[in-house]
């Protein structure tokens, strides 16, 4: 960071080019979330507006999950309500956003394995069909700010298709992984403003809690890294639905 910048460097000019379109199609949405402006690029560096703020605490991520759930609903009800979870979709502006399937199959089963959890259970669930597409776009809680009332969205790496209530799941593990066990009345607040955004049924306890798996089996590499202090096996605020096979 310097002066009123930030500068995201990348090694491949590909990701650096995708993270680009990235923000350019959230942006296009105009779902009432603030984003940084991206004020220059290269090959290798995009060069954001520095926007104030810090990483949510607790107490923040029941607007976090609202502010989610206003730019899920946006790009439902603008373009993804055509979109298949299993088949890439393409933009209308030109981006091509890779299925939810496909782009999780092997790391899913790896990372499965690896755990001792049923590779076949977890894995059924990217094969569920669901007509309701939103997308996913990494919901580790480091990429949100918080200055005062305001919520801003950062870190546009990565993106794909994913059903409405995947990326609030993974929030609340990454929350969990970094702060340790979140209240009840949190997870409740969390779950009640994301639906107030996006639909009343549009994230039922089930889904959430095998969401919840299929993001702690993929980021379980990082436990001792990136802030993630704690197991998600020990700070779980519900009955595991994947017991260990």
């Amino acid at each position: 960071m310097s002066g009123g910048i930030f500068v995201k460097r990348y090694d491949d000019p590909e990701r650096c080019a995708a993270a680009a379109a990235h923000h350019a199609w959230l942006t296009s949405l105009d779902a009432d979330v603030r984003l940084p402006r991206l004020l220059a690029r290269d090959a290798r560096h995009l060069i954001f507006e520095r926007l104030p703020g810090h990483t949510p605490a607790v107490a923040d991520l029941p607007r976090v999950a609202a502010t989610l759930g206003r730019l899920h609903a946006a790009a439902h009800g603008r373009e993804l309500h055509a979109a298949r979870l299993n088949q890439p979709h393409t933009t209308a502006t030109g981006l091509v956003i890779p299925d939810f399937v496909h782009p999780r199959r092997a790391a899913l089963h790896r990372a499965a394995a690896g755990a001792g959890v049923d590779a076949a259970a977890a894995g059924a669930l990217l094969d569920r069909p669901s007509p309701q597409a939103a997308f996913y776009k990494d919901p580790n809680v480091r990429n949100y700010l918080v200055d005062g009332e305001d919520i801003a969205v950062v870190d546009f790496d990565d993106l794909t298709l994913a059903p409405f209530g995947y990326d609030l799941a993974g929030l609340l593990v990454t929350a969990s992984m970094t702060y340790g066990r979140l209240h009840e009345q949190t997870l409740a607040y969390c779950i009640d403003t994301y639906r107030a955004a996006v639909a009343p049924n549009s994230c039922n306890p089930a889904d959430l809690h095998q969401f919840a798996e299929l993001h702690h089996l993929l980021t379980l590499r990082y436990l001792g890294h990136n802030g993630y202090r704690h197991s998600w096996s020990a700070v779980r605020p519900w009955p595991d639905p994947f017991p260990p096979s």
